[in-house]
């Protein structure tokens, strides 16, 4: 693969599209906040209870990925010549502050109640079966498994990056290898990398609105402002 030349500025493919769909789709919902809340919990609904099992598939398949990488016949690869820059625990406490975002802060310590409560599969709340399947989900999600994911896919970004030397990173350059460079530079990775962007930026907006009220009520309580 050729090494891409360095680019400057905004590449219109790629920018554009995101913005567009998220600045229709904030309008769309500031415009009628009561059906845009109606459209957002059927699809809620739909994705969860439909393909709920594909979520914890994908969850438990990057699990082992990610024991395959640390134990498998590639756990001694480096990634470049280099020495490594810092140690291994501080890699260790950089990565799991990075993938620790606003939502632990408000789902980490209360998840397990909210279950216990509102428990899936028809159980009865508060009862020993709820209680079980309330610490069950709250180590599925703040347990091994996102971070599992989150590792599997950064090997895969620093293998272009580092390695091939690509100056450009987005989610389409690490499907070389499984469609071709013609299909990843083309449309199909254009759609992969706004399909990213567009995820990417709601994520961003849900720790931001988890995150904003959790904040203001710790600063009304530290300081008595009302």
């Amino acid at each position: 693969m050729k090494n891409e030349k360095k680019k400057s500025g905004i590449e219109p493919k790629v920018f554009f599209p995101p913005l567009i769909i998220v600045g229709i789709l904030c309008w769309l919902t500031v415009r009628d906040l009561d059906a845009a809340n109606v459209v957002i919990n059927a699809v809620f609904s739909y994705v969860t209870n439909v393909w709920g099992w594909a979520f914890e598939w994908y969850m438990v398949v990057m699990l082992f990925g990610w024991f395959w990488l640390v134990f498998g016949p590639y756990a001694k690869k480096r990634l470049g010549d280099e020495k490594p820059e810092f140690s291994t625990a501080s890699w260790i406490f950089m990565m799991f502050a990075s993938c620790t975002s606003a939502a632990v802060l408000f789902w980490g310590s209360i998840e397990i109640y909210y279950y216990i409560s509102t428990p899936p599969f028809g159980l009865e709340p508060n009862s020993t079966g709820a209680k079980e399947i309330g610490l069950a989900y709250s180590l599925f999600h703040w347990g091994p498994l996102p971070w599992a994911t989150y590792s599997f896919l950064s090997v895969a970004f620093a293998y272009f990056f580092f390695v091939r030397k690509m100056d450009v990173i987005r989610p389409s350059s690490t499907l070389v290898p499984l469609v071709g460079e013609k299909h990843a530079k083309g449309l199909f990775g254009t759609i992969v990398d706004n399909f990213y962007l567009v995820a990417l930026i709601f994520a961003m907006g849900t720790s931001l609105g988890l995150a904003t009220p959790l904040v203001t009520e710790c600063m009304q309580w530290l300081f008595g402002i009302p």
